[in-house]
């Protein structure tokens, strides 16, 4: 890395130009000197990066240098061939504007950059050197959602899911909290812990991420967590254990993964992951239950514990205009689960499950100036072999039938589920220096089992009397907030009932 007196020897008149500022207002001071003016009009205008055009100059350098929020030099850990490494421009090569806007975008998307700009300082006749400015974010990150950016083939609490069916979610209220530290040694790698917690659910996940370029690389995780998981709660009539109490599903496990960008907007991930699962009767109980009070099986080995070694894939195809409010495009997500026969439950099986949204531009009305939508989802997934219980598709809930509570329609080896929503802007509102879009929604949910229910190892739906199928529909707010989408709704199932739904993060 060559720092600011470096550049300076080549050129005598950096003390008093603009390094970074190109068709903006930004630049860099020397250490210790103040910019009298805003931060840097870091180079990225209405989403688009923006580069130098030059003049066909031959690249001498390559230098990095950091800055803190108002434009100072600092000192940084971050090793520079971290940034540098994100360029397919090199010294001794001719500059070219394609080339390095493509590189300046995948800077944008380090998870360790908050802004980014790139200049070209004159050194000689037709000879520049490329600087990049940069500004970190934080070392030290805390946030309320525990899921990594899809898509991860990791399991536990951090795996987004393909598709909102899938089992391994506890019923009843449960929050978290997760703790990173970021970039630890300058080579943009970081560990996590995260802590869930709630009235029927405790557990934490411990991850380790290590990124070789902005889009890829490869982690692993750690997690242990117990709740009571929908397929077991609840129903008519209500089957706990032989003690009265619910069963509380365990989950004890880690894996590790490998991720990588396939195109522009195509992100995949492949893995191996290891768990054991067994059935207790309470949250801190070390007693383990393999049936119910009625003799139904809840896990598939005699001794109630089952061990799970799977090979896991997960891609993501993302063609949606905006990742924080999409108003057209389309979203595909596929996942597959191979199940390795380990242990005394031999569980060999393969589950699939595939979901896609599009969203169409559609000014049906709205209350004020903003995106009016129309929203089409379709969900599907299935189980070729045995269909385990606790890793089984759960129908109904906030997440996919909205009137019904998580798995009150079905506990399937297979489903189909369809939603149709429209979204309109109501107004936009100023809260703690934010502007806050708020918008409503009128929506349709229904799904299907196909009958699959009594596939599934124990009938968990059989044995309650799960109707198999169910629609649901109703109306909401959603709130577009710096902590994501907020959502309040109202909402009727075919049977009459009602639900009131207050989430964070959105459907689709």
């Amino acid at each position: 890395m060559i720092d600011y007196n470096v550049i300076a020897q080549f050129n005598p008149s950096f003390d008093n130009q603009q390094l970074i500022a190109v068709e903006t207002n930004s630049f860099i001071k020397k250490p210790k000197q103040r910019a009298k003016t805003p931060i840097f009009s870091w180079q990225k205008v209405k989403d688009k990066v923006v580069v130098p055009v030059g003049n066909q100059e031959i690249i001498t350098d390559i230098v990095v240098l950091f800055v803190d929020a108002e434009g100072n030099l600092i000192q940084s850990k971050t090793k520079p061939e971290i940034i540098t490494q994100e360029f397919k421009l090199q010294p001794g090569d001719i500059y070219r504007e394609d080339l390095a806007q493509s590189g300046l975008q995948r800077i944008f998307n380090l998870v360790i950059v908050n802004r980014a700009s790139l200049s070209l300082e004159k050194v000689g006749a037709n000879q520049v050197i490329m600087a990049i400015a940069i500004e970190e974010n934080s070392n030290l990150s805390i946030g309320f959602d525990l899921t990594l950016p899809p898509p991860t083939a990791l399991q536990g609490s951090v795996r987004p899911l393909t598709v909102q069916a899938l089992s391994d979610s506890s019923s009843g209220f449960t929050t978290g909290v997760q703790i990173g530290l970021l970039n630890l040694g300058g080579s943009n790698q970081g560990v996590s812990l995260g802590v869930e917690g709630g009235t029927e659910a405790f557990g934490f996940n411990l991850g380790y991420r290590k990124f070789l370029r902005y889009d890829r690389g490869f982690g692993i995780n750690l997690y242990n967590r117990r709740g009571i998981e929908a397929e077991y709660d609840e129903g008519n009539p209500e089957i706990n254990l032989d003690n009265g109490t619910d069963p509380v599903v365990h989950r004890f496990g880690g894996g590790v993964e490998y991720f990588q960008s396939l195109a522009k907007d195509w992100q995949s991930a492949v893995g191996i992951s290891y768990q054991r699962v067994s059935v207790r009767d309470g949250v801190f109980s070390a007693n383990i239950e393999s049936q119910d009070a009625l003799g139904n099986r809840l896990t598939v080995s005699d001794n109630g514990q089952d061990d799970l070694l799977t090979l896991n894939f997960a891609t993501v195809l993302n063609r949606a205009d905006n990742p924080r409010n999409p108003t057209r495009g389309y979203k595909f997500q596929f996942g597959s689960d191979q199940y390795l026969p380990i242990g005394d439950a031999s569980i060999l099986a393969n589950r699939l499950a595939a979901n896609y949204t599009h969203y169409f531009p559609l000014p049906l009305f709205g209350f004020s100036k903003g995106a009016k939508t129309l929203v089409l989802n379709l969900q599907t997934g299935t189980i070729l072999g045995d269909a385990v219980p606790y890793e089984s598709f759960i129908l109904g809930g906030s997440s996919l039938v909205r009137g019904y509570g998580a798995s009150e329609i079905s506990t399937a080896r297979s489903f189909v589920q369809g939603t149709i929503e429209y979204r309109y802007p109501i107004l936009t509102v100023n809260a703690f220096k934010t502007e806050i879009d708020l918008g409503g929604t009128f929506f349709l949910d229904y799904t299907n089992d196909l009958g699959s229910a009594d596939a599934v190892i124990g009938q968990p739906a059989i044995v309650r009397n799960r109707p198999g199928n169910g629609f649901g529909y109703g109306l909401g707010l959603r709130a577009l907030t710096p902590i994501g989408t907020v959502r309040t709704e109202f909402a009727l199932n075919d049977e009459g009932e009602t639900k009131f739904i207050f989430d964070i993060g959105d459907r689709f």
